[in-house]
């Protein structure tokens, strides 16, 4: 064969490599995530006082920019932790999110970590929400919330 033929049949194979290659990342380019997470640990005391400890995170400046967690709760119900979360949409539009709570005992191992499922959030602009949810145990000493915001760029 020429070496033309073969020059045009290999940049032909390339061609269909790029497109499937592109086929494939596709799907994945217009959705991203960004995650912020509140943590919040309670402990009764023997005084009936429940003493919390709370801590915020972002892995993102535009997450962090477009929703605030204002206020991270935990108290008991009976003798199971139950979580408080409020939320602020600090942005003029309407915000997609999913949200997921994860239980810890006091030793920091996670209980029940397959059974936490994302929930979607819509949260319109300017609104605040609340959001609870009770421990699946009563082991459990320590819940973190997950929330992440579905885009479309």
């Amino acid at each position: 064969m020429s070496d033309r033929i073969i020059k045009k049949a290999r940049d032909t194979k390339l061609r269909y490599l790029w497109i499937a290659v592109g086929l494939m990342v596709l799907p994945c380019a217009g959705c991203s995530t960004a995650v912020i997470e509140g943590s919040a640990s309670a402990v009764s005391r023997q005084d009936g006082q429940t003493v919390v400890k709370n801590q915020i995170r972002t892995d993102n400046d535009r997450m962090e920019g477009r929703l605030q967690i204002t206020d991270l709760k935990a108290d008991f119900a009976g003798n199971l932790l139950r979580a408080h979360v409020s939320l602020l949409n600090k942005n003029n539009n309407t915000g997609n999110f999913q949200f997921k709570f994860s239980w810890f005992d006091e030793n920091g191992n996670e209980i029940d970590s397959d059974t936490d499922a994302w929930t979607p959030l819509i949260l319109y602009g300017n609104e605040s929400r609340s959001l609870q949810a009770v421990a699946p145990a009563p082991s459990v000493k320590e819940f973190k919330i997950k929330i992440r915001e579905l885009s479309m760029e």
